[in-house]
């Protein structure tokens, strides 16, 4: 797309901004105080050299000066103040936004589903590669002041290049598209902002803002380039020294805004920070409510190529004036990438700096979420919350019900496999808008009633976006935002992963705690149970009540008979034949299974349905409470073999 180049006359900005001075001021004055509070004891107030402060005293107490004006600063450690530096240009290339965002849907998507022909079938590969709208986003509720990105840890890192150019790479903190004062007139227009670090491999980097008016469709402003239908400008830049792709574990990004003025701040780990500060142009202060950070490509949509075997752990503080830990949302802004996966969840973390903190891999693919809950082995529940309990019932239940996604299983009796006490899922489905999807353990993949085969590493695009990828004996259904299903195909039963495009989100079914909570259980009904659960009412008031009636089933398609019947009693590992309960338990320490509740669950598992059962417990972490277990119940309660009753 052909780039207009800018006239040199800044466009004329919001009558309030005259006040920026003023208003900055003010705060300085504020934030020198509050970092005044930060000295140690004994140490002279408004002292240049306050004493000996930690690293992350000083970085904190920076984080709250505000640097005087527009311009272009500089601090070093200990030092509690900024220092008016030469400012530069910044690169004149766009970072650009992705796709969605682009025409103004900036909530979450996977866009390898979205933008795919609709009834596709192509190569499957993963649709997690991070960049390009797939990324991990925090979300708050009212507004944030300023974020902050980091890497606390990168493992396996050596290289990394970008159109051929080592060490070439951006560091972004992306708002979401937002509401702006400069759209009025033009329908569809958001405002849309930039703080990025740019290294371009060679010479020196920068850091400034890139501000972007999103769908504008007419002339830009004086001032601004156009892109497509879209604007952007850039502010001063700071210059900042070359960092190689070795100190990315060193590197942090900050954006931080006020009504007036916009400021972003480098830290490459050598006790010097960087920042440049511009008007405020787009009025961020007040529509910023979520931010993407990410490592990418250095603009114009490229991407950050790492070496093999590099794996990242990417956290973004939020801050916004509370200490609760920010929303995930499986989405990201910018139009750069780079060439590794999302893997697993994100950690939450709440206090003085709210966080959220992912993974990222060309290691190890797992289909990620904002939240993940499962159904697996013989049958063991976990969760969103972390709530683990063992659920041995037959029929057909709603595992999670979300306003975009159901969820169903249907369990069978354990009885062909020699096991009448046990049950196992012999198929799962899921309804994504107009899309319904099973995988059956006899007859494998059905979409939309019709059974459909779907090689090893192929996919295929709905119409409605949903999209279906298959790897070996997986099969993993995503919709548009980020909501996904991923059913393995094992000998006999079929395992579960279920997980949400964001989180905290209103969710029910046997995979949901009550909400806000991860120690309460509900039933269909509303009726909260406080954890452990006795049998009677795990299985007659907690379980039954998510039982699907026999017209509203999913699974169905499948053509399983089953029966509604609640076991007579629990099973237990200890009730396997010893020989084989000793080589279980063997297996299932030897993969590194060391929690006393999945230990249990996994020597059941391997003894009931074989070895390769024991692949399930190998990244599984522990649970953070348990309902129903060996442990809540005690070993004296069962028999041998346990019978079936009917439910209810």
């Amino acid at each position: 797309m052909p780039v207009a180049r800018p006239s040199t006359e800044r466009p004329s900005l919001p009558a309030h901004r005259r006040l920026r001075r003023i208003a900055g001021a003010v705060v300085t004055a504020i934030a020198t105080l509050v970092a005044v509070f930060l000295v140690p004891s004994g140490t002279a107030a408004g002292s240049a050299s306050p004493g000996p402060l930690t690293a992350q005293q000083w970085h904190s107490a920076m984080a709250q000066l505000t640097t005087p004006s527009r311009g272009c600063y500089t601090a070093d450690y200990p030092t509690l103040s900024w220092h008016s530096t030469g400012c530069t240009t910044a690169p004149p290339r766009p970072y650009v936004p992705n796709v969605p965002a682009a025409a103004g849907n900036a909530g979450p998507h996977l866009p390898a589903a979205a933008n795919a022909p609709a009834g596709a079938v192509g190569t499957g590969g993963t649709p997690y590669t991070v960049g390009n709208g797939i990324d991990f986003s925090a979300g708050v509720s009212g507004l944030l002041n300023g974020a902050t990105g980091s890497f606390p840890t990168v493992s396996g890192v050596t290289s990394e290049s970008s159109g051929g150019v080592a060490n070439a790479y951006s560091l972004q903190l992306n708002s979401a598209p937002f509401t702006s004062p400069v759209c009025a007139g033009h329908p569809g227009c958001q405002g849309w902002e930039q703080f990025i670090f740019a290294n371009p491999g060679a010479g020196s980097g920068s850091a400034f803002i890139q501000f972007w008016i999103l769908n504008y469709a007419a002339t830009c402003p004086a001032g601004w380039w156009t892109y497509s239908v879209h604007c952007y400008t850039n502010g001063s830049a700071v210059a900042v020294p070359s960092q190689p792709i070795t100190h990315l574990g060193s590197l942090k990004l900050s954006g931080n805004v006020t009504s007036a003025l916009d400021t972003v701040v480098m830290d490459t780990g050598a006790g010097t920070l960087s920042a440049s500060t511009a008007d405020s142009m787009l009025s961020l202060s007040a529509g910023w409510n979520a931010v993407e950070f990410m490592v990418g490509g250095n603009g114009g949509g490229s991407s950050a190529n790492f070496n093999a075997g590099s794996s990242l752990t990417v956290q973004t503080v939020t801050h916004n004036g509370t200490t609760n830990a920010p929303s995930c949302l499986m989405t990201g802004y910018t139009g750069e990438t780079n060439n590794l996966n999302l893997v697993g969840t994100p950690a939450y973390g709440i206090g003085a700096s709210p966080s959220l903190r992912s993974n990222q891999s060309n290691l190890t693919v797992s289909p990620p979420s904002c939240a993940s809950a499962q159904g697996t082995g013989d049958t063991h529940l976990q969760t969103f919350g972390g709530t683990y309990y063992d659920f041995q019932a037959e029929g057909t239940f709603t595992l999670a019900r979300s306003s975009a996604m159901t969820v169903q299983s249907n369990q069978v009796s354990g009885a062909p496999l020699g096991w009448p006490g046990a049950s196992v899922n012999s198929g799962v489905a899921t309804q994504m808008g107009a899309d319904t999807v099973a995988v059956c353990a006899a007859k494998g993949l059905v979409v939309n009633g019709s059974g459909t085969s779907l090689a090893d590493g192929a996919s295929i695009t709905l119409p409605s976006g949903d999209r279906i990828v298959r790897t070996g004996s997986q099969y993993v259904v995503t919709d548009p935002q980020g909501d996904s299903m991923a059913a393995t195909v094992n000998p006999g039963y079929v395992d579960v992963h279920v997980g949400l495009g964001s989180y905290p989100q209103p969710v029910v079914g046997l995979l949901a705690n009550a909400p806000g909570t991860n120690d309460k259980l509900r039933t269909s009904t509303g009726t909260v149970l406080p954890i452990p659960l006795d049998f009677k009412t795990l299985y007659s008031l907690y379980g039954d009540s998510w039982r699907v009636p026999d017209g509203q089933s999913l699974v169905a398609v499948c053509g399983d008979k089953t029966q509604a019947a609640d076991p007579a009693a629990p099973f237990w590992e200890k009730q396997l034949p010893q020989e084989l309960h000793d080589k279980a338990l063997t297996i299932c320490r030897q993969v590194g299974v060391k929690d006393v509740t999945l230990l249990e669950a996994c020597t059941l598992d391997v003894g009931v349905l074989g070895q390769n059962a024991a692949r399930e417990f190998l990244t599984e972490a522990p649970p953070v409470d348990v309902a129903f277990s060996e442990d809540t119940q005690g070993s004296g309660c069962c028999v041998n073999v346990p019978g079936r009753q009917p439910a209810g």
